[in-house]
């Protein structure tokens, strides 16, 4: 009964076909008080146009004229002068004793059934998640670490680039793409390693990714034998060592000093390890470098070993007494056992989630199956939008406006340091990064972190990051907060650590 055309109102609300003998009006009032009682049409929605419901069934307006006059006089719908037919918001008693529901609530359920043993269930449940569900809220709390100042971000600029890549003439950019990345970010990601990191490589070894943990996870899948060994700082990124410790394989926790891994240690420990995860160029999160010596000797390690090193090149780039100093990546032209991981969301801004890996030729086809098996792609609007922002110079100009804004806060926080805690907390030089690991002078360092908390100061207590206890310390950000917030929390610490 029903027309080929079918404006949008209509196809939202079938009504079904009227029984024999039935007329279409009382069919028609029938089939919308059904569906008020029912709840498709809940309390408030608008009724289609009487033009358009008799369009679509093919019958006369004056039949559906009638039937919502029949409605309305029995007070379920209701008129208003130049607005739509809406259903009503109380509905007469009768109607409430057949069972209308004026907003369905559906209720949390606790079902009987349990989630399967899989291992990897057990594991998440035993571990405090570093990427907790949690309520987002509009800012940080000074010195919440890892984070940058997306406030400084030029929003309006992406804007403007966002627009240009909807536009008709793009529009393959809203299909799916290349599950290797768009090659116009490739090159432009190769070019910037290049300049910024002393890279030498070709767009065709990049693979363009949602994160740097979907990086970690791929290369545990494919270069990991189950159970593992995988070498991993300590202290080091949490992320990295949950991943590894819920995905079945065996974390070997190598100590770390202001030299960086150390790498001797590692070979001790575990000399056949398939894969080694670490932050060469600013150690998360104590912040020192890797010696040349133990670079050298890493690379020699993996090469005789052939195992492969993951190189989380996270922050880098914000290095404020001198030029950042190249990648691990840069001196393994030969052996190719470096797997070179970069994201943007420190950069730029976490939303943004693309990241890439800088493969050996060898990895690449097998990683990029992989990668399109469980992720298809990463985004190929922003992939899009990011690349032109690269080749444009805007993402070059952001970095080094953005690492001259970030030195004077470090500067701030060092200051603010000096000036309120003698005595309480020791904070080192800062070198380069968003945040710092400074020693806490006091014995307990969970019951002062949570002091500082309830002064509505947010830092990270080091042992978060600690497979071996150290000495009491805690990460303080300074990236994210402008100088007066650092001095203001810089008091409020103060204030609550002398009582």
């Amino acid at each position: 009964m029903a027309s080929t055309s079918q404006p949008s109102w209509v196809m939202s609300l079938p009504l079904g076909e009227p029984a024999v003998g039935t007329s279409l009006q009382t069919w028609l009032y029938q089939s919308l008080r059904e569906a008020i009682l029912s709840g498709r049409l809940p309390a408030g929605s608008k009724l289609p146009g009487t033009r358009a419901l008799a369009g679509h069934y093919a019958i006369a307006r004056g039949t559906v004229q009638a039937a919502y006059q029949q409605l309305l006089s029995e007070a379920y719908v209701e008129a208003r002068a130049g607005s739509a037919t809406r259903v009503c918001e109380v509905l007469p008693e009768a109607t409430l004793q057949a069972g209308y529901v004026q907003r369905k609530v559906v209720p949390d359920v606790a079902l009987s059934r349990t989630a399967p043993a899989t291992g990897w269930i057990e594991r998440l449940e035993a571990i405090t998640p570093i990427f907790a569900r949690r309520t987002v809220t509009p800012g940080l709390r000074p010195f919440f670490p890892h984070r940058g100042d997306v406030g400084a971000f030029p929003v309006d600029l992406w804007r403007k680039l966002h627009i240009q890549q909807l536009r008709s003439s793009r529009a393959a950019t809203l299909l799916d793409s290349d599950p290797q990345g768009l090659p116009v970010l490739r090159e432009a990601i190769a070019g910037y390693l290049a300049v910024a990191r002393g890279v030498q490589v070709s767009a065709g070894q990049v693979l363009v990714l949602n994160s740097v943990q979907q990086g970690l996870d791929l290369c545990l899948r494919l270069l990991v034998p189950p159970g593992g060994q995988v070498w991993l700082e300590d202290p080091g990124y949490p992320g990295a060592r949950q991943l590894i410790e819920v995905a079945g394989y065996t974390p070997v926790h190598v100590p770390v000093d202001e030299q960086g891994m150390r790498v001797q240690e590692g070979m001790r420990r575990a000399p056949k390890a398939a894969l080694a995860y670490l932050t060469p160029s600013r150690q998360a999160p104590l912040g020192s470098e890797l010696s040349p010596a133990r670079r050298m000797a890493l690379l020699r390690w993996a090469a005789g070993s052939g195992a492969y090193i993951f190189e989380d090149d996270y922050d880098s780039e914000y290095r404020f007494i001198a030029k950042p100093i190249p990648a691990l990546r840069s001196m393994d032209a030969a052996s190719q056992s470096v797997i070179l991981a970069g994201t943007f969301s420190k950069l730029l801004f976490p939303s943004i989630r693309l990241a890439y890996l800088v493969l050996p030729p060898h990895l690449l086809e097998c990683f990029t199956r992989a990668a399109a098996l469980t992720a298809r792609h990463a985004n190929s609007l922003s992939q899009a939008v990011l690349a032109a922002f690269i080749q444009q110079g805007h993402f070059d100009r952001h970095v080094r406006r953005m690492r001259k804004l970030y030195a004077l806060r470090a500067e701030a926080l060092s200051e603010a340091a000096a000036r309120h805690w003698p005595g309480l907390i020791e904070v080192p030089p800062i070198r380069a990064g968003l945040d710092v690991a400074c020693r806490l002078l006091l014995d307990d360092e969970a019951q002062a972190c949570a002091r500082i908390a309830e002064a509505g100061v947010d830092v990270m207590p080091l042992a978060r990051y600690c497979h071996q206890p150290l000495p009491a310390g805690m990460v303080l950000g300074f990236a994210p907060y402008d100088e007066a917030s650092i001095f203001e929390a810089a008091q409020a610490v103060e204030k609550v650590l002398r009582q």
